[in-house]
């Protein structure tokens, strides 16, 4: 069973994209927090949201080409609704891995 501080902080790194910072939030807990549970959330949360963003980018100019919109549209509602999942699953005392970044992260 997870402390509620843990819970609190895994929730703050993978929720970062609801606040604007993708990145930065989960970057921080992951340097600053010294729990194991807490660092390897917010590892999971920074590696897939970085692959998140970077998606973002790239579609940008595909967009003169029609395919960048739909690829904009997928990897917001993926990232939102995988956050949220990953919410859920630490606050039932859960250990959460993404699926698309989950296992490379976690031989790092």
């Amino acid at each position: 069973m997870f402390t509620s501080e843990q819970k609190i902080l895994a929730t703050i790194a993978h929720l970062g994209t609801l606040f604007g910072a993708p990145i930065l939030a989960p970057l921080l807990i992951f340097l600053l927090s010294e729990d194991s549970f807490v660092k390897l959330q917010a590892k999971e949360a920074l590696v897939f949201q970085g692959a998140m963003v970077i998606l973002s980018v790239i579609s940008i100019p595909l967009m003169f080409i029609l395919i960048g919109f739909v690829l904009l549209s997928v990897v917001g509602a993926l990232s939102v609704i995988a956050a949220i999942v990953a919410t859920v699953k630490v606050w039932n005392d859960k250990d959460f891995s993404y699926p698309i970044t989950g296992s490379w992260t976690r031989n790092l």
